[in-house]
């Protein structure tokens, strides 16, 4: 089974977007600047929310992405408007084709659209707290 460790909200105003998703964030838990995605052309702002569907009862991140480059959260946004844009899951990564990204290097699961939404792949031990 995928673990799911992270989703996306794309939108045209972080602070707006924070404000609004602010109810799905852990209680004393604020959303913090993170590492900018290259493969998604984002800046990102994280923070963790409960998530009653792990198996571990761990939080996940909630990633709120704006983009910064005319890339594929830009492209997104145009075809999508604002909404659940991406997910982070772990698994066997390329290092090869790894980039920065909000949680640690990065990678683009193979197969999926290419306007989204986005499924990224992490190795789990990159997953930073």
């Amino acid at each position: 089974m995928t673990r799911v460790v992270a989703r996306g909200w794309a939108t045209v105003d972080l602070d707006r977007a924070e404000e609004e998703l602010r109810a799905l964030v852990v209680v004393g838990g604020p959303f913090e600047e993170a590492t900018r995605s290259e493969l998604l052309g984002a800046r990102c702002r994280r923070a963790r929310v409960a998530d009653p569907g792990a198996s571990d009862g761990e939080p996940s991140w909630l990633v709120v992405l704006e983009p910064d480059t005319e890339g594929r959260l830009a492209a997104f946004l145009a075809r999508h408007d604002e909404g659940w844009a991406a997910t982070w899951t772990v698994g066997e990564e390329d290092a090869s084709q790894a980039r920065p990204g909000p949680l640690g290097p990065e990678t683009l699961s193979a197969g999926r659209p290419a306007s989204g939404p986005f499924r990224l792949l992490v190795a789990a031990a990159t997953i930073e707290p």
